[in-house]
């Protein structure tokens, strides 16, 4: 009997299965990997997963990008990744608007962005890992998403050349100068681009969301962007990777007022908290 016709006759099908077993953990399910029959993994990994509830809900994801053991597969197999960030992109990117995805991953926030800003808005994700590029670009074709471009690139404080540290897990992936992982597979030469410059240039269209989760290297973006921020004032939805009082510091310096989006303390002074709102000096709204 196959995979598939064996669990619809226990009432599963892949999606449902996929958020089952992500009840078990990361751990438990890289080893689940390695030990469970490799029909039921490749038929796993071989198909899609459609995200059930919530903002992003109907997203459809490529299981052979987004492995069993994948740190983010539970949380977007259910709708729930970074939930406090996606509220936060529903309160802040309108129709219309323009949302940069610095750190895109394997796209979730660009394409939940993309269906948020509407046609007339635009997402540009950026993202150097080659894999995850990948899979960006799949997600897009799965999800027929016309508003997204991909930016193989990391944004930093300037252009130029750079290392990027690929993680076995490529959402870890980190560029070099901010810590070595210890899951580092290789390192690869990528570009890096100051925004500031590509916004200048009128390559791309001026943001009103910028999105940055880049393992620590989240000042170097913003001070990439420093004339991008000044001019056009853009809310700063921030990954802060233990760097919560510089984050806070940089942007009150600028007029901002910042938020943290997962607790009731000011961001500096909640070392657990993870996510940051920077809103521009005009905006009431938190």
């Amino acid at each position: 009997m196959n995979v598939r016709l064996a669990l619809s006759r226990l009432g599963l099908n892949r999606s449902m299965l996929v958020r089952v077993l992500t009840r078990l953990g990361q751990p438990n399910l890289r080893e689940l990997r390695t030990r469970a029959p490799a029909a039921v993994v490749g038929w796993l990994e071989a198909g899609t997963v459609t995200v059930p509830v919530g903002h992003a809900q109907g997203l459809v994801f490529d299981l052979r990008h987004l492995r069993i053991d994948h740190a983010h597969l539970g949380s977007i197999a259910t709708g729930m990744l970074e939930t406090s960030v996606q509220e936060a992109m529903v309160r802040h990117l309108g129709t219309g608007g323009v949302l940069y995805d610095v750190g895109a991953n394997l796209g979730f926030f660009s394409l939940l962005g993309a269906r948020l800003a509407g046609p007339e808005g635009h997402v540009y994700a950026f993202e150097p890992a080659p894999e995850n590029v990948q899979a960006l670009r799949r997600h897009i074709g799965l999800n027929r998403i016309e508003n997204l471009a991909v930016r193989e690139q990391a944004a930093a404080a300037e252009s130029g050349r750079g290392r990027l540290q690929l993680v076995d897990d490529r959402s870890w992936s980190k560029l070099e100068g901010y810590g070595q992982h210890p899951g580092t597979e290789r390192v690869v030469d990528v570009e890096l681009v100051a925004i500031d410059e590509l916004v200048a240039s009128g390559e791309l269209r001026p943001p009103s969301v910028v999105k940055i989760d880049v393992e620590g290297a989240e000042l170097a973006v913003l001070e990439g962007m420093t004339a991008t921020l000044e001019r056009h004032q853009p809310a700063v939805i921030c990954e802060v990777h233990g760097t919560h009082e510089a984050f806070a510091a940089f942007m009150r310096a600028r007029g901002y007022r910042v938020v943290n989006l997962e607790g009731v303390r000011p961001i500096e002074q909640d070392p657990r908290s993870e996510h940051a709102l920077a809103l521009p000096p005009l905006d009431p709204g938190d």
